[in-house]
């Protein structure tokens, strides 16, 4: 697996992550007003772009090293 790859795939995880973080049971992430951390506030059109953005990087680094640079420069661009 090459470096395009592997950096693709681990901005899947780290997107996927972010999308949940509304919605993990854990203590203390999320605060009364609804902050993630008390700094973000999130809402569901955040969360679906970062599902979109994760599903895009995972389908990047599943069909090849190409397809990953491309996510990774758009990505970075956007």
């Amino acid at each position: 697996m090459t470096l395009h790859r592997k950096t693709a795939l681990a901005y899947a995880v780290i997107l996927a992550l972010v999308a949940s973080l509304n919605y993990l049971p854990v203590p203390g992430l999320v605060d009364a007003k609804g902050r993630t951390f008390g700094i973000f506030a999130l809402d569901i059109y955040d969360d679906a772009l970062h599902l979109a953005s994760a599903l895009w990087a995972l389908v990047a680094a599943l069909i090849s090293a190409r397809a990953s640079r491309v996510f990774l420069i758009l990505f970075g661009a956007l």
